[in-house]
């Protein structure tokens, strides 16, 4: 019998990056920790946190999803990325966020702030004054009006001077039980050197969310109802090969509804047929927009242990892996530790590894990276 035809609708899937999606897989308790923790009072563990992964689990995705549902209850978000100028982003977007909160002498204050890097100048010669302490000034402002800030901050790294001004900033602002959060997110290694840091030490005692596989049930939840919720169903059959094939990667569950839409956008089901056709669509993407860049940011030991995994199904003894490359076991380990840091592969059994990073294995077999 012929599928019944429907009107065209958007398609509701987002494979952009930071691009919150209609149903945000898997990621409904750690949200509402965070949540809690804003409507707690100052001091809630919860109000630093950071979120850790490698590229295209989320990250990026979360923050921006948290920050919504703080604006919606009543605080002031500011987003940023950890680049130079970000000090001065934050009081940019500050101001014109919170402009119906502040006293006219601040917001005016504040309009005159130059901040170069972890440098500070003003169009007017004034008494002198640091970035924490205008900060200080406006976030007061905002609490007397029983508002809350929350900063956000994406893609850390260790070297960012301006990071440092933020994070020790952040934690006076918690001495003094200033309502405010501070959400970051980046990749492993960087998180941990960061966190390595003694200007950054404070960041050990927050919270670190690794940024998980989502479950197949979590998986097919969100497509089901992403897809109905735009009008359209999806065959039983096609949402367990797309669990199946996302191995619980936030990216590539976007990416394959995404794909899965596109094949008959005019028919009223997504059928087993378009799921398939989805998923070497997806594996395309994954190669160019994820994997590429992640081996290339590789040492040349680091891929060569990769390959070798690659080689045979895992899981696979670090022993063997030492043996194919001539190495010994104990630099084979130290090759093991960074690979699980930045989340290409886990630990198994004792002394066992395999792969976590969806599709790698496949992309390093076909000699993509060459």
């Amino acid at each position: 019998m012929e599928q019944a035809m429907v009107k065209l609708a958007h398609n509701p899937f987002t494979p952009t990056f930071g691009c919150v999606p209609p149903e945000l897989a898997g990621r409904d308790t750690l949200i509402t920790d965070i949540l809690e923790g804003l409507d707690n009072a100052p001091g809630d563990p919860n109000r630093a946190t950071i979120f850790v992964g490698a590229r295209g689990t989320g990250k990026t995705v979360l923050l921006t999803a948290v920050a919504e549902r703080a604006e919606m209850r009543g605080w002031v978000s500011v987003n940023v990325t950890d680049r130079y100028g970000m000090l001065s982003e934050i009081i940019v977007q500050l101001r014109q966020k919170a402009s119906h909160l502040l006293t006219p002498e601040t917001y005016s204050w504040l309009s005159e702030i130059h901040v170069h890097g972890v440098g500070f100048t003003r169009t007017k010669e004034e008494a002198p004054s640091t970035w924490r302490a205008d900060m200080t000034k406006a976030i007061g402002e905002l609490n007397e009006k029983d508002t809350g800030l929350l900063i956000t901050v994406d893609e850390v790294s260790a070297q960012s001077d301006e990071l440092s001004v933020l994070i020790d900033s952040f934690q006076h602002f918690v001495r003094e039980r200033r309502d405010v959060a501070l959400l970051l997110a980046g990749l492993p290694h960087n998180v941990s050197t960061l966190i390595d840091v003694d200007a950054t030490s404070f960041l050990r005692r927050a919270f670190k969310h690794s940024m998980d596989q989502i479950s197949a049930t979590d998986t097919s939840y969100a497509i089901k109802e992403t897809v109905e919720g735009a009008g359209r169903g999806i065959a039983v059959d096609a949402l367990k090969v797309a669990a199946d094939a996302s191995e619980g990667y936030a990216f590539l569950i976007q990416l394959l509804g995404y794909h899965a839409w596109r094949q008959h956008p005019e028919r009223g089901v997504i059928t087993l047929k378009d799921m398939e056709q989805a998923v070497a669509f997806a594996r395309d993407d994954m190669y160019r927009m994820v994997l590429e860049p992640t081996v290339n940011s590789l040492s040349e030991r680091e891929l060569e242990f990769l390959t070798a995994m690659a080689e045979g199904e895992g899981p696979h003894r670090v022993s063997d892996i030492a043996g194919l490359m001539g190495i010994s076991e104990n630099n084979a380990t130290k090759i093991r530790a960074r690979l699980i840091e930045q989340e290409i592969i886990g630990a198994r059994r004792r002394g066992f590894v395999d792969f976590d990073m969806p599709m790698i294995r496949d992309y390093l077999t076909k000699g993509q990276y060459i």
